[in-house]
């Protein structure tokens, strides 16, 4: 199922397993557990997942009366998870999965979420100032919903809501710190898993202009390099301290798992290439783009990943 056919279900799935954009494996999680949050609910992240734990919650009866609910929040999806579909009964267990195995289920066990439109973050943005009684001007709209990747939406949101209740678009520059320059952090961690993202890349330059793309990724490797050199002198791989504030769990175990991962050259080889390519770009008049994918097939054929 895509996103569409989930919500016009009449009935939830008692076995669901939703993958793709972050954003909304994240705020779907939160619609299910506000959904059940009377019932009996057990959740299980990444390396706490215990098969025997997570098939007594399904078999056995509610303590409460109610039903059991299962979330279990994974990087790995194998056939321990597939079992878990017919121990539901007339419970629910819902998989979050972030990774990027092919999975091979049924149409009505699946929900693939891809990356939000305008729209999307627009409506998102909507609902949360009703939440939180804010009257944001459309130009302020319209700059977050730009600037801010969606999963840090909330609490940007939330931050305005104690300054004032009505705010414009200096407000916005004045109060906001932009996390990062570009929303494009699913297509990033593809690229630097060394994993293909041809197909993402083609979906996020039907909206966006692919000039913008190499200067984000320079942005983005940069700020890797900085926690790299931040881990390194402390030893701490919170990033709490380093940043100011708390990044979601999945962004900063995924960030943090690519600083492990990136060795010292490969930030030189990646920072020294794609420099050379931006300036290649702005000093083109007409081979901007294939000096563009010149730089994906590069990337997409980086031996060091």
């Amino acid at each position: 199922m895509n996103k569409r056919e989930f919500d016009g279900l009449k009935e939830l799935p008692h076995f669901c397993v939703f993958y793709g954009n972050s954003f909304f494996l994240n705020l779907y999680q939160k619609k299910i557990e506000e959904k059940f949050e009377k019932e009996n609910m057990l959740k299980l992240y990444y390396d706490e997942f215990d098969k025997k734990l997570a098939k007594s919650h399904l078999i056995e009866s509610s303590l409460f009366g109610g039903q059991n609910i299962l979330i279990v929040k994974t990087n790995k999806f194998n056939k321990e998870l597939e079992e878990l579909k017919q121990y539901v009964k007339g419970n629910y267990c819902f998989v979050f999965y972030t990774g990027n195995k092919k999975l091979d289920l049924k149409k009505d066990e699946f929900v693939r979420f891809y990356n939000p439109s305008f729209k999307d973050i627009i409506e998102y943005t909507n609902r949360l100032c009703e939440k939180e009684h804010l009257h944001l001007s459309n130009d302020a709209k319209n700059f977050l919903a730009k600037s801010i990747d969606p999963l840090f939406l909330e609490n940007e949101i939330k931050k305005l809501a104690n300054y004032k209740k009505e705010i414009s678009l200096k407000d916005i520059e004045d109060i906001v710190f932009l996390y990062k320059e570009e929303s494009f952090e699913d297509l990033f961690v593809k690229i630097l898993n060394g994993r293909d993202f041809f197909d993402d890349l083609k979906i996020i330059l039907e909206t966006v202009d692919y000039k913008r793309i190499i200067p984000a990724l320079i942005n983005y490797i940069t700020t890797l390099y900085q926690y790299h050199i931040f881990i390194k002198i402390t030893g701490k791989s919170n990033l709490k301290e380093f940043l100011g504030y708390q990044l979601p769990f999945d962004i900063e175990k995924q960030r943090i798992e690519l600083v492990i991962k990136l060795k010292e050259k490969d930030y030189k080889t990646l920072l020294d290439f794609l420099l050379n390519k931006e300036l290649l770009m702005r000093n083109s008049e007409k081979e901007k783009e294939a000096i563009f994918w010149e730089a994906m097939i590069y990337l997409r054929n980086y031996h060091s990943f």
